[in-house]
């Protein structure tokens, strides 16, 4: 039987933060520390094969299981910046001052929205969601709750149909996501936390970002977005790649073509 652990089992811990559990694993012991924040209806183990390759560049990493997800507590309201404020806070609590802030599609828009609070040396952002229309949310919310709340037996075969280029272990890691899963975290999401765009936000910080793009077919960012990006992230030091051949989940299927150039920026010594 294949382990689903990379070689590196991380431990688990919680931290309550305004009376609401936020639970986390934790891979690697260093002074320095990366913070992986996940899509929507993922979990901390979305990054099961990403984190060890982190640790062992020499990082202490912690993913988050965000807000409604996992095995964290709900929030009461779902807007971007309280997202974003709440894992800032958790950090503090942990005593996490990040050195590099990694986040996917909904994570990255987090991690744009906490760079203010958090002052990371860097971001990693890989096929982040940088805007919503609300009008677009209410369209494919229901389409993006598929699977919440099911038995991990019955996710898993559409999710392997769906999605034959992933590792075995990502098809587990997501049934058992979507199983813990909270509807309301969705539905926070596309229906609650209004129209909004981060494509101004994150040009105004000069913080060095890496934007990792999926294929022009599969990416969530629009190409009058894509362009903004290409554009702007130079003017800090930053670095905008679309990566051929793959999806929208990236660290997923896209393992063996997004890591090397993940690794490649993260190992450049940036003072």
């Amino acid at each position: 039987m294949v382990s689903c652990d990379a070689g590196m089992s991380p431990t688990r811990g919680q931290v309550i933060v305004n009376n609401r559990n936020v639970s986390f694993l934790r891979w690697g012991e260093s002074s320095r520390h990366i913070v992986l924040l996940h899509g929507i209806t993922s979990s901390a183990r979305s990054w099961w094969r990403v984190a060890p390759v982190l640790a062992n560049c020499g990082y202490s990493v912690t993913a988050f299981d965000m807000p409604g997800h996992g095995e964290s507590s709900s929030l009461a309201t779902h807007d971007i910046a309280s997202v974003a404020a709440h894992i800032g806070a958790a950090c503090t609590a942990l005593g996490i001052q990040p050195h590099t802030l990694i986040g996917h599609s909904w994570g990255g828009a987090v991690c744009i929205s906490a760079t203010a609070a958090m002052q990371p040396q860097q971001r990693i952002l890989i096929d982040p969601l940088v805007a919503l229309d609300a009008g677009w949310g209410a369209q494919v919310v229901e389409r993006f709750s598929e699977g919440i709340g099911q038995a991990i037996h019955q996710t898993t075969p559409w999710l392997s149909a769906r999605n034959k280029q992933w590792h075995r272990c990502d098809i587990q890691w997501k049934a058992e996501a979507l199983q813990q899963c909270r509807r309301e975290a969705v539905e926070g999401l596309f229906l609650h936390s209004g129209s909004w765009q981060l494509v101004d936000e994150l040009a105004a910080i000069a913080t060095p970002t890496l934007c990792l793009v999926a294929s022009a077919e599969s990416t969530v960012i629009s190409a009058e977005h894509q362009s903004a990006l290409a554009a702007v992230l130079p003017l800090h030091g930053g670095h905008y790649r679309q990566i051929d051949g793959t999806d929208h989940n990236m660290h997923r299927a896209g393992f063996d073509l997004t890591m090397p150039v993940l690794r490649s920026w993260l190992t450049q010594e940036r003072v």
